[in-house]
C-alpha cells in the first residue's frame, strides 16, 4: 500500500492540473491542418551586434486562419548566453477563456542533435494578472505560464501553439493591425493571412513595409510575408505618442467609416431609460427649472463626478457598453459606459448627442488608418445645444465652470456615433483655453549671514485647474507640501517651509490658485573667486521642465520631437535685493508656428523682474524644424539663469548672466599647452650615461609601488583643481574691477591669473610626463620627479603670498598651512629617496630609443 500511495497522489495532481486547464480553455493538441507549408533557414544567424539579452529569435512564424477564427505562433529562441537562460526559459502566453482556446502543440529543447520534450500539462499555471488594474479595468485576460526545465547555454527552444476564438462583438469580421518587425533581431519571419477567396481584405503599409504575396493554396486565399534577417529599428526617445517607426500592416473587411459606424450604432443600442434612470433624469430636471443648459452641466457633473471610473471588459464588454440603468445602478463604469450613460441623458431632455470614438496615442493620425473598429482606445460624448458644439469626456473628474469652459484632452480627431452624420472624422476642439500663471517672489538679506524667503503664487485656469483638483484630491495636503518643497530644496538647497499651503478654489470660473512660502536658511553663496563675495543663482526651472528635451547637432533626429499641447504659462520671477541693482535688460523674442516664447526682464530700484510667457501650437516639432528649435533653445537657455554677485564688503551689487565662456583664455590654454609639451617632449628625449642596452624593464616593488601610485593620481588631481579655477568663466574677467585689492589695477589682476593658469598647466603637463617616465623606466626620471615636487612646493608657496598682499590678507587660512607643510613634509621625504635610493637607481635605468 506505501508503494501505491505515492502514485495515486501524483495521478491526483496531474488530474487536478490537467482539470484546471481545461476550465481556462486550455488543452495540447497537434497543429492544426491548415497550415500553408514553410521552410525556414535554421542556419542562418544575425548580427551579433543587433543581439541582445542573450538570446535570438532564430524563426518567427504566425500564420492566421480567418474562416477558423485561429492564430497559429510558433518560434524558435537561440541561447547564446547566460543571460537568454534568464530571459528566454520562461513561457507566458495571454488569451481570453471568455471566448478564446488555447491550445499548446509543442515545447522542444534542442541541445547538441537532441530534442527533449517539456510539454506537460501539469507545468503551466494560469494567472490573472490584470495588468490594467492600476487603471480601475478589469480585462479577465488570463496568461499561461510555464518554467522550462534544465536550459542551457547553446540550446534552442521552440514552442508551437493556436489561439481559437474571436471576439463576437466584432460580428465576424476581420481586421488586424501587426509588425513586420519587433524590438530583436528575426532570423527567418513568416506571417500569413488564410481566408476564403469570397472574402474581400484591404491592406494598408506604413514605414516602408511590404505588401504580402498573394497565393490560392488548397483553394484558399493566403496573402503571406517572408523575409531573413529582419533587424530591429532604431528606438526614439521623446518621440510623441502617435509616432511609430516599424513597418506596419493593416488589414480590415470594412470599406469606409460609414461601416464602423454603422457597426458602432448596433453595439451601443440600449432599450429606453429604466425607472431608477427616468427618476434621475426627472431629479435634474426640477434642479435645472427647464433650463436645457443647466441641465445638461447637471448630467455631466453627476456622470463624471458619482460615477466612478471602473471597467469590466471581459468578451464582448471591451467594447460593448452596459446599459445606463446597469451603470446607474452599480454606479461605476468605464469611458464607453460613462459616455452612453450621459448620451442616454442629453437625449431625454431634447438635448442632441453621440458616442464618439477618439484615440488617445495616435490622435488626428487615426485618420491615417483604413476603416477598422478596434484601432480606438477611448470613447467621449459629443453634443449640441443652441448650435453650440460641445466635445464631453464622461471620465474626467473634477471639471468645474460653466459649459463654454468645458474642456478635453489633445484626442484631435473623432469618429461620432451618428448614421445620419459624416461619414469619416470631426475635429475635437476646446470651447475655452486654460493657461498656469505662476510667480515666484525671493526675498533676499543684505550679507550671506541671514535668511531670505520665496513666496510662489500659482494659478490655474480650465483643464490645468481641472489636473490640479485631481492631484490635491488623490494625495494629502502634507505629500503635497513636501513634494514641492523637495522641488525648491533641489534648486536652491536649504529651504524650509515658512506656512503650509493656502489653496483657493474658485468652481465658478474654474480657477485655483496655489499659494507656498518658504524659508531660504542660506541664499547667498560664497564667491570662491573673490575676497568677500556671495552670489546668488535663479533659475526659470518651472519653464525650463515643460520645454522639449533636444540633442545636438550630431545627433541627427529622425523622428518629431514630442511637445506638450495644448500648454501656455505665464511666468514671472522677481528678486528683491538689497540695494539698487543695474541688470541688462535685454529682450528675447521667438515665435513660430509650432512655439512662442517671450523674455522680458526689467528693473526698478531693488527689484528685478523676470518675465516669461510660453505657449504651444503644436504636439510635436518636425525632424525638418529640429535645426531651428536646437538654435532656439540653446539660445533660450542663456536666459533660463541669472548670476547675481554681491560683495558683502563693499556692498556693490552686480547681476551676471549664468551663461559665459571666455574663448580667449581658452585659446591661451591650448597655447600653454603647446608650450609645455614641446619643453616636455624634448626633456623626455635627454638620455643619462651610461646606456643600458636591455629591453626588458625592471619591475615596481616596496615604497616605489607608493610612490607610481601617487604619481598616476597627480593628473586627475590637478586637471580637477584647474576645472574648479573657473577661469575659463568670461563674468570673472568681465567685473576683475570690481574686486577690492591693494593693486587697484585691473591689467595686474588679470596677469596674475594669466599667470596662476601657466603654473596649473605647467604642472599638469610635468605630471603626465612623470607618467610616461615611470611607465618606461627611464633614466631621467629620477631628476624630473625631484624638479616637480620642487617647483610645486614654490609655486604654492609664491601663490599664497601673493593672494595675501593682494588681497590685503594677515591670516593665514588653515588650508595654506597645509598645503605648504604637505610640500615641504613631501619634498623632505621624496627628494633625498629619489637621490640617494640604491632601489631608485637600479630601477630608472631605461635610455630614450628613438
Amino acid at each position: 500500500m506505501h508503494r501505491i500511495f505515492p502514485i495515486l497522489i501524483l495521478l491526483l495532481c496531474c488530474f487536478s492540473g490537467w482539470s484546471s486547464a481545461q476550465q481556462k480553455n486550455f488543452s495540447i493538441a497537434p497543429e492544426p491542418s491548415w497550415l500553408v507549408p514553410y521552410k525556414p533557414d535554421l542556419k542562418q544567424a544575425p548580427d551579433d551586434r543587433d543581439v541582445s539579452n542573450g538570446y535570438y529569435m532564430l524563426l518567427f512564424e504566425e500564420q492566421q486562419h480567418v474562416e477558423h477564427a485561429a492564430v497559429y505562433h510558433h518560434e524558435i529562441k537561440q541561447i547564446i548566453s547566460e543571460a537568454g537562460i534568464q530571459n528566454a526559459a520562461a513561457i507566458n502566453i495571454n488569451y481570453d477563456p471568455v471566448y478564446e482556446t488555447l491550445r499548446f502543440h509543442k515545447i522542444l529543447l534542442r541541445r547538441k542533435g537532441k530534442l527533449i520534450n517539456q510539454l506537460q500539462a501539469s507545468k503551466f499555471k494560469f494567472l490573472q494578472q490584470e495588468d490594467d488594474l492600476s487603471r480601475f479595468i478589469y480585462s479577465g485576460v488570463y496568461t499561461a505560464y510555464c518554467i522550462l526545465d534544465d536550459v542551457r547555454k547553446g540550446d534552442q527552444i521552440e514552442i508551437a501553439y493556436t489561439i481559437e476564438g474571436n471576439n463576437p462583438i466584432f460580428e465576424h469580421k476581420f481586421t488586424s493591425l501587426f509588425y513586420l518587425a519587433y524590438p530583436s533581431p528575426i532570423v527567418n519571419f513568416h506571417r500569413s493571412i488564410i481566408t476564403s477567396p469570397s472574402r474581400e481584405i484591404f491592406f494598408k503599409t506604413f514605414n516602408a513595409a511590404s505588401m504580402p504575396d498573394r497565393q490560392m493554396i488548397n483553394g484558399m486565399q493566403v496573402y503571406k510575408w517572408e523575409m531573413t534577417n529582419v533587424r530591429a529599428p532604431e528606438s526614439e526617445e521623446d518621440a510623441p505618442s502617435w509616432y511609430d517607426n516599424y513597418p506596419t500592416v493593416q488589414a480590415t473587411e470594412y470599406r469606409d467609416w460609414m461601416e464602423v459606424i454603422n457597426w458602432g450604432d448596433r453595439v451601443n443600442k440600449v432599450p429606453p431609460p429604466g425607472a431608477a434612470l427616468q427618476t434621475k433624469i426627472a431629479e435634474l430636471k426640477r434642479e435645472a427649472r427647464n433650463n436645457k443648459e443647466a441641465y445638461m452641466l447637471k448630467a455631466i457633473r453627476f456622470v463624471q463626478d458619482d460615477i466612478r471610473y471602473m471597467g469590466i471588459e471581459m468578451g464582448e464588454y471591451s467594447h460593448r457598453p452596459n446599459t445606463p440603468d446597469k451603470i446607474l445602478m452599480q454606479r461605476f463604469g468605464d469611458c464607453k459606459d460613462k459616455s452612453l450613460l450621459l448620451t442616454t441623458m442629453l437625449k431625454a431632455n431634447g438635448i442632441y448627442a453621440s458616442m464618439a470614438y477618439v484615440d488617445s496615442y495616435m490622435k488626428g493620425h487615426v485618420a491615417d488608418y483604413l476603416p477598422a473598429p478596434d484601432i480606438f482606445d477611448h470613447a467621449i460624448v459629443y453634443a449640441k445645444l443652441k448650435d453650440k458644439e460641445y466635445w464631453i469626456d464622461a471620465t474626467s473628474s473634477f471639471q468645474r465652470g460653466g459649459l463654454d469652459m468645458l474642456t478635453v484632452s489633445d484626442f484631435q480627431l473623432g469618429l461620432i456615433i451618428d448614421p445620419k452624420g459624416t461619414n469619416g472624422f470631426t475635429p475635437v476642439k476646446n470651447n475655452g483655453a486654460g493657461k498656469t500663471i505662476i510667480h515666484e517672489h525671493f526675498q533676499l538679506p543684505a550679507d550671506h549671514q541671514h535668511k531670505g524667503a520665496l513666496t510662489v503664487t500659482s494659478v490655474f485656469t480650465m483643464q490645468y485647474a481641472d489636473d490640479q483638483r485631481d492631484l490635491l484630491a488623490n494625495s494629502s495636503r502634507k505629500d503635497n507640501e513636501n513634494t514641492f518643497l523637495d522641488y525648491y530644496k533641489n534648486i536652491y538647497g536649504s529651504v524650509a517651509i515658512d506656512s503650509s499651503l493656502r489653496i483657493t478654489d474658485d468652481e465658478k470660473n474654474d480657477c485655483i490658485e496655489i499659494h507656498e512660502s518658504y524659508v531660504l536658511n542660506t541664499p547667498w553663496k560664497t564667491d570662491s573667486t573673490k575676497v568677500d563675495g556671495i552670489d546668488f543663482n535663479v533659475r526659470a526651472n518651472l519653464l525650463k521642465d515643460v520645454l522639449p528635451a533636444y540633442a545636438e547637432e550630431e545627433d541627427k533626429k529622425t523622428a518629431p520631437l514630442e511637445m506638450r499641447y495644448p500648454f501656455s504659462q505665464d511666468y514671472t520671477i522677481t528678486i528683491e535685493l538689497p540695494s539698487p541693482w543695474k541688470v541688462s535688460e535685454e529682450e528675447l523674442h521667438i515665435k513660430n508656428d509650432y512655439y512662442a516664447l517671450h523674455f522680458v526682464p526689467s528693473v526698478k530700484d531693488n527689484i528685478v523682474t523676470l518675465h516669461y510667457t510660453f505657449e504651444t501650437y503644436q504636439d510635436h516639432i518636425p525632424v525638418s524644424f529640429m535645426e531651428t528649435y536646437i538654435k532656439d533653445r540653446k539660445q533660450i537657455d542663456d536666459f533660463l539663469g541669472f548670476k547675481f554677485s554681491w560683495d558683502a564688503e563693499e556692498k556693490i551689487p552686480e547681476e551676471i548672466p549664468s551663461e559665459g565662456f571666455n574663448w580667449m583664455i581658452f585659446g591661451l590654454t591650448a597655447f600653454f599647452a603647446a608650450v609645455f609639451i614641446h619643453f616636455a617632449m624634448r626633456f623626455y628625449k635627454i638620455s643619462l650615461e651610461p646606456v643600458y642596452t636591455s629591453d626588458q624593464l625592471p619591475g615596481l616593488n616596496g615604497f616605489l609601488v607608493l610612490i607610481a601610485i601617487g604619481i598616476f593620481i597627480m593628473p586627475v588631481r590637478l586637471f580637477i583643481s584647474l576645472i574648479k579655477l573657473n577661469i575659463f568663466d568670461g563674468n570673472i574677467w568681465l567685473h576683475l574691477d570690481k574686486v577690492t585689492n591693494v593693486t587697484h589695477s585691473t591689467s595686474l589682476l588679470q596677469l596674475l591669473l594669466v599667470l596662476e593658469l601657466a603654473g596649473m598647466i605647467c604642472l599638469l603637463v610635468f605630471s603626465l610626463l612623470l607618467v610616461s617616465l615611470l611607465l618606461n623606466r627611464r633614466d631621467t626620471f629620477p631628476m624630473a620627479f625631484v624638479g616637480f615636487i620642487a617647483f610645486s612646493l614654490v609655486f604654492d608657496l609664491a601663490d599664497i603670498l601673493v593672494f595675501k598682499f593682494v588681497y590685503a590678507r594677515n591670516d593665514w587660512d588653515p588650508t595654506w598651512i597645509s598645503a605648504i607643510a604637505t610640500g615641504c613634509i613631501s619634498a623632505a621625504i621624496f627628494i633625498p629617496y629619489m637621490l640617494l635610493s640604491e632601489q631608485v637607481k637600479a630601477t630608472f635605468i631605461m635610455p630614450y630609443k628613438k
